[in-house]
């Protein structure tokens, strides 16, 4: 993508995220951000804590500055991953050098801390004073587990973020201590932000997820919305009403409803497969001794199975900020069901081009199985119109680039007047 820069201005960006190579869903943004601004000819330098680093970094000519720490949860000393986690000295020190080396007139990207950079990071940016965009990418910009979801009760959390009823409640995955430990992070978190001197822009990345954390957000900076980017090759639609295999693609842990997918298959009676592993495998396979279990697949392997499924089951328990599995299903021609507590809605319409379900509810997943299980002119519309509304509005690298410039204009602009106003 070598083509120049919408409004004609090159930038100098600065991208931080944990990570150097795609673990995940912030990583992926991250790292295809960078290589897709560096193509229009900004220039751009990516900070992360963890190595190692994606090759198409460099060979965009992306200026990569990696620590080449652990991850906090890696160290097998548990006490210094834990201060680790509260407080990377080590990135405070090295992101507060590069920042105080770069242009005035650059921006900042801020991706994922929680994992390796550390609170740090976000103090280090506060004291450079540049402008700065965030990415929300999960929640831990309000909540201490990232969630706003009980992993306790498998529910989606009521409670306001660091009130005496949210403090005091044993939400974590693992232990009150944990929990406690996460809230003394939240706080160190909220510090190290304060008030900025230099504009900042939040960013979420679906308009679901924005609502969910809005409410939290200091009110002090626009927010905005910004789709993932995925590009995909645009091949002819399937035929999914030839299939009779309902796919579900993720994480097995608790709060991905993946046993409860495997439940719901079950009572329907239906072929279920699921791509992925995780600490629930165990308890997925008890609840559905026929389900077909594929592991992880590398992302050609996964395509090639969505396309042979029916229909996609994206069965998540807490209220993701998007989930990309329902609009890869979308691409193909493949109806989606999916939880309508998640980012996916923004895409998916009840009725239209997918079905929806309540989180957790076992029946209701079995029944909109069942209905897709029985009535191969429902599975053929429904395909049909998720294929054409996905590629009518496509969120390809290139229009999610265009839309960080926009962004980035916006967050110069307003630094620019501040300035001026100095």
């Amino acid at each position: 993508m070598n083509v120049e820069a919408v409004d004609g201005r090159n930038r100098f960006v600065v991208v931080l995220n944990d990570f150097g190579t795609i673990n995940g869903g912030a990583s992926k943004v991250a790292i295809e951000s960078a290589y897709g601004l560096a193509g229009r000819g900004h220039t751009v330098t990516y900070f992360c804590a963890v190595g190692p680093v994606d090759a198409r970094l460099r060979d965009a000519g992306v200026n990569v500055v990696c620590l080449d720490q652990a991850a906090s949860l890696d160290n097998p000393n548990k006490l210094k991953g834990a201060v680790h986690n509260l407080w990377n000295g080590v990135a405070s020190v090295a992101l507060s050098r590069l920042l105080a080396e770069v242009p005035r007139e650059t921006v900042v990207h801020v991706h994922s801390w929680c994992k390796a950079l550390s609170p740090s990071a976000l103090d280090a940016v506060r004291r450079s004073r540049l402008a700065t965009v965030v990415t929300i990418h999960d929640y831990f910009l309000a909540c201490p587990n990232g969630g706003l979801f009980d992993y306790q009760s498998k529910t989606i959390c009521p409670l306001t973020p660091l009130s005496v009823a949210c403090v005091t409640r044993q939400c974590d995955k693992q232990s009150y201590a944990m929990k406690a430990f996460r809230v003394l992070r939240q706080v160190v978190q909220n510090n190290a932000i304060g008030r900025p001197m230099a504009p900042w822009h939040f960013a979420a990345v679906s308009n679901f997820a924005l609502s969910k954390i809005v409410p939290f957000l200091p009110s002090w900076a626009p927010r905005s919305v910004l789709p993932n980017p995925l590009d995909l090759e645009h091949l002819p639609p399937v035929e999914p009403a030839r299939s009779d295999v309902f796919l579900a693609v993720g994480r097995l842990s608790p709060e991905k409803g993946m046993v409860e997918f495997a439940e719901a298959a079950r009572r329907a009676g239906v072929r279920g497969a699921v791509i992925g592993d995780g600490e629930s495998e165990e308890a997925v396979r008890a609840a559905n001794p026929e389900l077909e279990m594929l592991g992880w697949l590398d992302h050609a392997q996964s395509l090639k199975k969505i396309r042979e499924a029916r229909a996609l089951v994206f069965p998540s328990l807490w209220p993701e900020t998007l989930g990309l599995t329902p609009l890869e299903a979308s691409a193909q021609g493949v109806p989606p069901v999916i939880s309508r507590e998640t980012g996916a809605s923004d895409w998916i319409i009840d009725g239209r081009n997918g079905l929806h379900v309540p989180p957790g509810d076992v029946a209701a997943l079995a029944d909109r199985i069942t209905r897709l299980k029985d009535d191969d002119a429902l599975v053929a519309r429904l395909g049909r119109a998720a294929y054409e509304d996905y590629w009518a509005s496509a969120p390809t690298l290139e229009k999610h680039v265009s839309g960080l410039e926009a962004i980035y204009s916006a967050v110069l602009s307003r630094a620019d007047r501040r300035l001026a106003r100095a």
